[in-house]
Order: structure tokens, then sequence, then C-alpha cells
């Protein structure tokens, strides 16, 4: 599926069809079989994400009470599959270092944590709270939650309301970049990976108000996005290690911590030079440019009246 608004259809129209079309996506991703699990639960929770944005983009268009109760309504359904996706990333994580850092260190600290993440994972997936447990009330939520996008009502003209939104987002992101300089607390490049996604996806959203500029944004917003998600599961992964005080050697704990850190330390450096071009201008010259570019695009619904 294409997470763009479309040129031919009106604003309301697009709003409504991604939505719907994020909506199937994410109950096909949970149906699967117990081989494609993790996968699954991995690309619904993107989905997710993808339509609190859409939710985000509209907030100042539905309404206050209409915005609060569907942006709690797709963070529940995303908590519900969370354990399961961060125990995976923790191992995706592991794998990522071991392969980097493999030929520099002969140790096995890595296979070690492996198996105790493994092992947790294994107990998750049979214990009360297993696989379809999880799920299938995810799915059902998903299958009802679908009325909402076709009963929302939303203004004639929607362009000052997202223009507020992208300028409120976009000036959020911009100070957490500016105060994530320096030795960031991990809370805080928490809170800037997560406006971040949030602008990534709104100019997916928007692509076709100009094709070729927004392409190259989408690139870059993706790329720190990125980042900043593999900084956020190396910051769980040393909470993990902490955990497993007891039972992973303690030269273990302390080597795997020490790995983790050095590649974090390079991952915020590389978000730094990432924002600096992604962030280069103030938040009323981002407005005013995304205004612009959206009244040209002349899209019914969202700069003009529908015929």
């Amino acid at each position: 599926m294409a997470y763009n608004l479309e040129g031919q259809e009106s604003f309301q129209e697009g709003v409504c069809r991604i939505a719907l079309e994020l909506h199937h996506s994410a109950i096909d991703a949970l149906a699967g079989d117990d081989e494609v699990t993790h996968e699954g639960v991995h690309q619904a929770r993107r989905l997710l994400k993808r339509l609190r944005s859409l939710l985000e983009l509209l907030r100042y268009a539905i309404g206050k009470g209409t915005y609060r109760e569907g942006s709690a309504f797709y963070r529940s359904l995303a908590r519900q599959l969370e354990l399961q996706r961060d125990i995976s990333s923790l191992i995706e994580a592991t794998a990522a270092l071991q392969v980097q850092y493999s030929d520099l260190l002969k140790t096995d600290a890595f296979g070690q944590l492996t198996i105790l993440l493994e092992a947790e994972k294994t107990a998750l997936l049979q214990g009360p709270a297993g696989q379809h447990s999880i799920t299938e009330p995810v799915i059902q939520a998903l299958q009802q939650g679908r009325e909402r996008w076709q009963q929302m009502a939303l203004p004639d003209i929607c362009l000052e309301d997202a223009v507020h939104t992208l300028f409120r987002q976009y000036k959020a992101a911009h100070k957490l970049f500016r105060k994530v300089q320096g030795q960031p607390a991990t809370e805080d490049m928490h809170e800037w990976r997560k406006r971040t996604k949030h602008l990534w996806h709104f100019h997916e959203l928007l692509l076709h108000s100009w094709h070729k500029v927004f392409k190259a944004y989408i690139k870059y917003w993706k790329e720190l996005g990125d980042t900043l998600g593999y900084f956020h599961d190396l910051a769980l992964l040393q909470d993990k290690l902490d955990a497993y005080e007891g039972q992973l050697p303690e030269e273990s704990r302390r080597l795997l911590r020490a790995i983790a850190q050095e590649q974090m330390n390079a991952l915020h450096r590389q978000s730094i030079k990432l924002g600096e071009r992604l962030f280069a201008e103030q938040a009323d010259a981002f407005a005013r440019r995304m205004q612009g570019i959206l009244t040209a695009w002349d899209m019914p619904g969202l700069s003009r009246k529908p015929v």
C-alpha cells in the first residue's frame, strides 16, 4: 500500500482511504502463522505508528476529544504488542553488535546474552500471554476501529489545521535536537525519535505535493528515524544487562555495556549530523515553507474547497 495522499482525490477521501488500508494491512500482518510472528508484529507496530501520525496530522481538524480518544486507542494496541517486539529487537541489536565487533573481540558474551534473550522470548510466547492471546484482541480492535475513520467529519478546508500540526511537531523536534547535543539523556533521545518519526510520516503522506523534493526529504527523515531507533534499542539492551545481573557473568555484562555505549555514542554523532540538515531552519520558516507548498498543490479539501 502507498502511504501517500493522491492529487486526484480530496484530502478527506485520501485520509479515509489510507486509514482503512493501514487497518487492513495491520490485520493481515497479525493474522499470519507462527513462522512469521516476529515480522508480523513488527510490521503491525509500524502501521500503528503511521495511523497515529495520520491522526496527529488531523489533530486540530477533528477536535481535542476525538483526537485524544483515537490516540489512546492506537497507543493501547501498540503497547499490547510491545513486549514481544522489544525482546525481538534486543536479539536483533545483539546480533548487529556481534557482527560489528566479532573480528575485534574474541568473547562468548554475545552468545551468552543471546541465549538468555531467546529463552525470555520463548517463555513469553509460551506463557499465559502467548502469541495468539496477544494478537487476537488487537485484530478484533482494529476491525472495529475502522468505523471511526468512516464516520469522521473533517472541515471543508484543512490547510491551516494541518500546517499548525506540522509547525507544532517540527518546533518540538527542533527544540529536542538542540537539547540532545552534548551528553544527551536517553529519555530526550527517545522523545526526539518519536517527533522525528511523525515528521517522516507527514512527509510520506504529503509526498505528491512536491514529489522530487519530498522524496529526498523522506530518505533522510527515515535515516534519522532508523538511527534513533537503533540508539533506543541499545539503551533498552543496557537496561536488560542490568536485569540479567546474576544470570550473566559480570565480566560479560561490563564488556557488553561498554560495546553498546560505544555504538550509542557513534549513533548520537550520526544523528546530530543528520539533524543539522533537517533542522536547519526555525519552526516559523518551516511552517511558512510547508504552507506555501501545500497551497500550491491545490488539493481539494486541503488548500481549497472540494468541487
